[in-house]
């Protein structure tokens, strides 16, 4: 997994991008978060021709994969985002990438790309030495390409780039609510957010409040550190705060991939390992884990619904992705899944969503009356009956009949 970096004071924790064979841990400062950094590493089954995972930098910039994911990844496949298209691939919709940067130098990126701001630097934010912030940005808005079988959620969407970490990767606090006040400030419609900590501070706090008041979907990735005993990992913000959809991963089986207490406060569960996604650089493509990942899914589907309906505000944006999951048995939410697995094609095409949960176990029918045993004696002495008062009837229209005739002058 990935390993720790040096990162600077009140730094926050970067949800785990990718897994992989990291170079040694550089030592973490005394009181400091952790920042976890893009590292290296063979996903567990991969095949030999499958992309490479996207590497660690401690010099230069990423460059071009060699390898192009010619058939879809399983992500892909999971979500299926081409049998909404007809409806809408996200025309009109600005989505803001607070990362590494989003590189404009992308072949699948090319004219999605602004040119957007660097909070640690004067400077632009389309260019991207790590490569984190190209791979979120690919899974929300790819543009299909051909001979890949790789494309975003959102193919019409547009990326605003915010870069938030330096190119060691550090991010603080200070940095991040910086990024999501010029993403507010920019007029973003959706904001992706691959980081977290478990000690925001009022500026943090402010700057996230000011989004959503301005009518923005937050999207921001739970935890991907490992549980420390039973309790698991601390919450993070901002994905803890209960008006940000918080999502976590789930493998090609459909685990979830983090372990997440109940105070993460887990909306959504997306592919989040064994993904694929672009590099930053170049028509080839890397493979990406973590749960940074699963909220890029998660943000290219709020991207959708916001073109195809919007008139939403943004919490009945959230709301509709939750209750069109694929829900747990028994009621939810519920810790570690949420409202379950993402299911963007229920989320575009449903008529009505409803807020009623599944049983937790077979339904209890109703205990009707006994019938009370049958007599015979009785059965027979009503049918005796019967035959009786049929006879005398039978009798009477007989006789009636008779006279009848006698009158009209019948002849025997």
């Amino acid at each position: 997994m990935i390993r720790p970096c040096r990162v600077l004071p009140r730094a926050l924790v970067a949800a785990a991008l990718l897994s992989g064979t990291t170079a040694p841990a550089l030592p973490v400062p005394a009181q400091a978060a952790v920042a976890a950094p893009v590292g290296e590493q063979a996903v567990v089954g991969a095949k030999a021709d499958e992309p490479p995972a996207l590497p660690t930098v401690t010099k230069g910039c990423v460059g071009e994969s060699p390898t192009v994911a010619e058939s879809p990844p399983w992500a892909v496949r999971r979500m299926q985002p081409s049998a909404v298209w007809p409806l809408t691939q996200g025309n009109g919709v600005l989505v803001a990438v607070i990362d590494s940067g989003v590189s404009a130098a992308a072949t699948g990126l090319k004219g999605a790309v602004r040119s957007g701001t660097d909070v640690t630097q004067p400077g632009a934010g389309d260019r991207d030495c790590l490569g984190r912030g190209t791979a979120l940005a690919g899974i929300v808005a790819a543009r299909p390409i051909t001979g890949s079988g790789f494309v975003g959620v959102a193919p019409g969407a547009t990326i605003l780039p915010v870069r938030v970490a330096t190119g060691k990767g550090e991010v603080t606090d200070d940095a991040l609510a910086a990024g999501i006040r010029a993403a507010t400030a920019a007029k973003a419609d959706v904001i992706l957010i691959g980081f977290g900590t478990d000690t925001p501070t009022p500026g943090l706090r402010s700057a996230v409040r000011q989004a959503i008041s301005r009518d923005i979907v937050v999207v921001a990735a739970i935890s991907g550190e490992k549980a420390s005993g039973t309790a698991g990992p601390a919450p993070w913000y901002p994905a803890a705060d209960p008006d940000v959809l918080a999502v976590g991963g789930f493998d090609l089986k459909g685990v979830p991939t983090e372990v997440a207490p109940p105070s993460a406060g887990v909306d959504l569960l997306a592919p989040g390992a064994g993904a694929v996604s672009l590099a930053p650089r170049g028509p080839g493509h890397y493979s990406v884990n973590g749960p940074a990942v699963a909220a890029a899914y998660a943000a290219g589907a709020a991207a959708l619904v916001r073109a195809y309906f919007p008139n939403l505000t943004q919490a009945q944006v959230r709301h509709r992705l939750e209750l069109a999951a694929e829900h747990p048995l028994g009621t939810w939410p519920v810790a570690p899944v949420g409202y379950g697995t993402l299911d963007l094609y229920k989320a575009m095409t449903a008529v009505e969503l409803s807020e009623a949960t599944l049983p937790t176990q077979a339904p209890v029918l109703p205990v009707l009356p006994a019938v009370p045993p049958i007599d015979v004696r009785l059965v027979i002495a009503a049918a005796v009956a019967g035959a009786v008062i049929g006879l005398a009837g039978l009798v009477h229209l007989s006789m009636v009949t008779v006279r009848w005739g006698r009158r009209r002058r019948w002849r025997a």
